[in-house]
């Protein structure tokens, strides 16, 4: 049974995120698909089960190394490079199978892009809540149109939270025992914070991620986060922005420079498809 490891969201520094994307061929059970992500320890471990998959559709199996998510926008980047570079796609066309539905993925020139489960509002939070949980001052928070955090899923779901400055951005860090206990109490995953202000020109927002209610201190490039983050921005920001790409760095406090693009297509329903760019870091033979 073969295991890649993959960096996905790659920036022309480098940097990204990694996952392992295992080729399922013996039928793992969920409990030995936990022990691999266990060992693993990246954020995500992506299974692909071969025996339930034909193209254009793949069943994938997503896990952090504490739990099993619907979905995880690096991770199922990562699959579908693999997948391409692996002879496995006929066209730059596919589906995934997942815990969040069939989604859809699709190469553009050497970007691919993953659709996210279809966006809601799931919750709110309030501006306190921030303060007790992270050391962001009042004055640092800009809260949505009702004087609230939203909290968004696009298959994951995170609370995001809009800083006035790079700075904000740069200096915060999270209180990490009271971070683990609102997030349980909100069920959600994590929080996203972002800022207007970028690092490179032609970035739109500048971004942190932290999720360590599921084993995730901060994390250096995320999909259905920065999802989620395009469709605040569409439709709870103070502040909205009409155009349809976006460019969004993360990583860049943590050494791995990262670039997620997102594209919201609003013709009928909004849906939002994150891209980016993988390598292939390595290839390793797993035995269960």
């Amino acid at each position: 049974m073969k295991q890649y490891i993959l960096s996905s969201f790659i920036s022309k520094f480098g940097g990204g995120n990694k996952a392992a994307v295992v080729f399922d061929d013996i039928g793992l059970n969920e409990k030995d698909m936990k022990a691999i992500a266990r060992y693993n320890n990246f954020s995500e471990t992506a299974f692909i089960s071969i025996k339930e998959s034909c193209y254009p559709d793949f069943k994938i199996r997503y896990f952090t190394p504490e739990e099993e998510v619907d979905i995880c926008g690096h991770a199922a980047l990562a699959s579908f490079f693999i997948l391409y570079k692996l002879g496995y796609l006929e066209k730059e066309e596919a589906y995934h199978l997942t815990k969040a539905g069939k989604l859809k993925a699709i190469k553009r020139e050497d970007i691919f892009y993953i659709q996210m489960k279809e966006p809601e509002i799931v919750g709110f939070a309030d501006a306190g809540d921030i303060e007790k949980i992270t050391t962001l001052k009042e004055q640092d928070i800009i809260t949505d149109i009702n004087g609230k955090i939203s909290i968004v899923s696009t298959g994951l779901k995170d609370a995001i939270i809009e800083v006035g400055s790079m700075q904000a951005l740069k200096d915060m860090s999270i209180k990490k025992e009271e971070m683990i206990a609102f997030c349980r109490s909100k069920n959600i995953v994590g929080a996203h914070v972002v800022s207007r202000e970028t690092i490179e020109k032609d970035s739109d927002f500048s971004c942190r991620n932290f999720a360590p209610a599921v084993g995730i201190d901060e994390e250096s490039a995320t999909g259905t986060s920065n999802a989620s983050l395009i469709y605040y921005i569409k439709t709870m920001a103070k502040e909205k922005i009409e155009k349809t790409s976006f460019k969004i760095e993360q990583g860049y406090f943590m050494d791995s420079p990262s670039n997620i693009f997102v594209y919201a297509d609003e013709k009928t329903k909004t849906e939002i498809y994150v891209g980016g760019r993988a390598q292939i870091l390595e290839s390793q033979e797993l035995s269960c």
